[in-house]
């Protein structure tokens, strides 16, 4: 049985009530996509999609700038907590906010796309030396995935002495290498032009609208009795965070806690010019690089940009460590912005609702 609230962001108001859908097998409860139905007709097919497949998932919806309506799922509905003030592990979406926070301090005259590595960091092998900021923001740069698991207790020192003498896995800008490392050098060099750390740049000058107060990596920001659950109980502060404060593995690429609600309003301030200006706003969601020899989609500066044709224009990212995963969509032609956050199980994840979600919706 889904919970759901109502949220408008900025003066929240929750009102909860309880939705019944139709059991498994009850076909004439559970349609199949509508796509030529109102928006309220297909929402609710795939919503008793999500619930009949039993994903244990919060999803979040904003239609045509509508307040976002925040419903719960599986074995996520059972626990007491409202899913829209549930802390979530947003996993890779990080990089979303970490490109924005690089523009940021672009826009500021605090770096630039084409800097190197060698510009910013002392002694920077040969071969790393070139490593523009533009490639750590598209993985391009050749960079290996990741430099040691999530859980590690690493400072930023150490963390950047591991990256510059790890082997590349291609040359500097010859091809698509999903990376983890490239990303945490940018909140490095975040750290290190902004003189903050990057939970206060991230603070100071990302999310300073008011009623961001669960996103970042600052331990006080935790609450445990707010956080999502994995089947075996595990928080994401031990499950995600390894039981300590979020370390170097993670800053600037993943890991980074937040909420259903808190996530569709960035993207949402993101859109309205409050972070970024135009001209800023259009490269950071420039297709810079296709992501593989065959890929119809690009990557941007923390997102993936591709075009649809049933559904148009589409923004996007997911991220997930086998415990917690999280997908979010901007369907600017549509005038919608989806979020789903899964503690994942045998039924399920969240990029599994997404998928749902796309078909009833756009027929994707």
């Amino acid at each position: 049985m889904p919970k759901r609230s109502r949220i408008r962001y900025g003066r929240l108001t929750v009102s909860l009530g309880l939705t019944v859908f139709a059991a498994s097998g009850c076909t004439q409860n559970s349609p199949g996509p509508i796509p030529d139905a109102p928006f309220a007709e297909r929402l609710e097919s795939a919503l008793a999609a999500i619930s009949e497949r039993d994903l244990p998932v919060i999803v979040g919806v904003s239609h045509q700038g509508g307040p976002t309506e925040v419903y719960e799922y599986g074995a996520l509905a059972d626990d007491p907590l409202a899913p829209d003030v549930t802390q979530i592990d947003i996993g890779s979406i990080t990089k979303t906010v970490t490109g924005v926070a690089a523009a940021r301090l672009a826009e500021q005259g605090l770096v630039r796309f084409d800097e190197t590595l060698a510009d910013v960091f002392d002694d920077v092998p040969q071969d790393k030396a070139g490593i523009t900021l533009h490639q750590l923001l598209t993985h391009s740069s050749g960079l290996v995935g990741a430099v040691g698991s999530d859980e590690e207790v690493l400072d930023r020192d150490a963390f950047v002495q591991r990256a510059l003498a790890s082997d590349l896995r291609s040359a500097p800008g010859e091809r698509y290498n999903y990376s983890n490392t490239g990303y945490g050098l940018v909140a490095a060099i975040i750290e290190i032009r902004s003189g903050r750390t990057y939970d206060d740049y991230l603070r100071e000058e990302v999310l300073r609208d008011a009623g961001f107060e669960n996103t970042g990596y600052d331990l006080a920001l935790y609450d445990d009795d707010r956080s999502m659950r994995s089947p075996d109980n595990a928080s994401i502060l031990t499950a995600s965070w390894g039981g300590h404060q979020a370390s170097w593995n993670l800053i600037g690429n993943g890991g980074m806690l937040s909420t259903v609600p808190e996530m569709i309003a960035f993207r949402r301030a993101v859109m309205e010019g409050r972070i970024l200006g135009p001209d800023m706003l259009a490269i950071v969601q420039t297709p810079h690089q296709k992501e593989g020899a065959f890929a119809s989609s690009h990557y941007g500066y923390g997102l993936v940009v591709e075009t649809s044709a049933p559904v148009g224009q589409i923004y996007w990212h997911d991220g997930g460590n086998d415990v917690f995963s999280a997908q979010w969509g901007h369907y600017p032609d549509q005038g919608d912005i989806l979020f789903t956050a899964g503690a994942d199980d045998r039924n399920g994840d969240a990029f599994e609702a997404m998928e749902i979600l796309e078909e009833h919706l756009y027929g994707r």
